[in-house]
C-alpha cells in the first residue's frame, strides 16, 4: 500500500470505528482520526538504521501518514511511533521467550518427536538434552505494537518478499493457536480492519 491509499484507508476506518461505538452508546465522545501526525523522514531513518535495514515499503509508507496508530483491530490499542518500534527480544522478553517455545515445539511435531517433548515438559527442563534451542525469527523480529489485550503485531526483517515486503504477524497468547502470517504489513492492516468490521459492524452494513 502506497502513502496515497494509506490516507483514504486509514480515514475510513476512523470513521466507521467512531460511528460504532456511537451506535453502542451515544454519549461515547468522537475519536476523530486514530492516527497521529506523520512520522518526519529522519524519525524513519533512525528506526531504519536502529534495525539496520530499509524498512518494507506498505510499513515505511504507513508512517509517512501516521506515526503510530490507535485501535488497530480490536485487541490492538496501540501501533508503536517508529521511535518505540524495536528488536521483540528487547522489549518483550516473555514474549520472545513464548514464541520461541512454540516454535520449538511446533518443529518437535513436525519431526513427528512428540514424546520427546513431553518428556522435556514433564521435567521441566531439569534434564538438559543439549544447548536451548534458539529461534532465528523471532530473535529477529521487530514488535511493531505498544499496549492490546494480550495481542502483539511484529515484523520479520528475514522474511522479504520479491516486493520488499517483510512478512508480518499477529500473536494473541489467549487465541490457542500460533502467530498469524502475512505477507506484509498492509496485509496484516488489512485483516485487523476486517477483524474490526466482523465484531462491531452488524452484517450488511
Amino acid at each position: 500500500m502506497k502513502i496515497h491509499e494509506w490516507e483514504p484507508f486509514l480515514r475510513t476506518w476512523s470513521a466507521e470505528r467512531d460511528a460504532a461505538r456511537r451506535a453502542e452508546d451515544a454519549s461515547e465522545p468522537p475519536l476523530g482520526w486514530l492516527g497521529f501526525d506523520p512520522a518526519p523522514p529522519e524519525r524513519i531513518a533512525a528506526l531504519e538504521a536502529r534495525l539496520g535495514a530499509p524498512l518494507p515499503p506498505s510499513y515505511r509508507s504507513f508512517l509517512s501518514v501516521t506515526d503510530g496508530w490507535r485501535w488497530a483491530g480490536e485487541f490492538v490499542e496501540l501501533l508503536a511511533p517508529a521511535a518505540e518500534v524495536g528488536l521483540l527480544r528487547e522489549m518483550t522478553e516473555f514474549l520472545h521467550e513464548d514464541l520461541t517455545l512454540w516454535e520449538q515445539e511446533d518443529l518437535d511435531e513436525d519431526e513427528d518427536e512428540d514424546e520427546d517433548l513431553d518428556d522435556e515438559d514433564e521435567d521441566d527442563g531439569d534434564e538438559d538434552d543439549g544447548e536451548a534451542y534458539e529461534s532465528e525469527r523471532w530473535n529477529r523480529a521487530v514488535q511493531i505494537s505498544l499496549t492490546g489485550d494480550q495481542t502483539w503485531l511484529l515484523l520479520d526483517p528475514g522474511d522479504v518478499g520479491d516486493d520488499g515486503e517483510w512478512a508480518a504477524y499477529r500473536y494473541s497468547t489467549w487465541s490457542g493457536s500460533g502467530p498469524v502470517r502475512h505477507d506484509s504489513f498492509a496485509g496484516l492492516m488489512r485483516a485487523e480492519y476486517e477483524n474490526f468490521r466482523a465484531l462491531r459492524i452488524p452484517e450488511g452494513s
